[in-house]
């Protein structure tokens, strides 16, 4: 077997690129995930404290 053809055969197997593809895009959607539960995190805690504050002030008005 000559140098030519095992470089051949090496450039032409795509068995790891999909494996590389599932990997990108699993990062892509965890990444996503990532910041949406952040943006998400962030208006839940605005909802909570705005409860408190009105609740608190109706509790400590009686």
């Amino acid at each position: 077997m000559t140098m030519k053809i095992l470089l051949r055969k090496i450039f032409r197997n795509e068995s790891g690129a999909t494996a590389i593809e599932y990997g990108l895009l699993i990062a892509c959607i965890g990444m996503a995930m990532i910041f949406g539960m952040k943006s998400f995190s962030d208006s839940m805690y605005n909802m909570y404290l705005t409860v408190n504050n009105n609740t608190s002030e109706k509790v400590g008005s009686n």
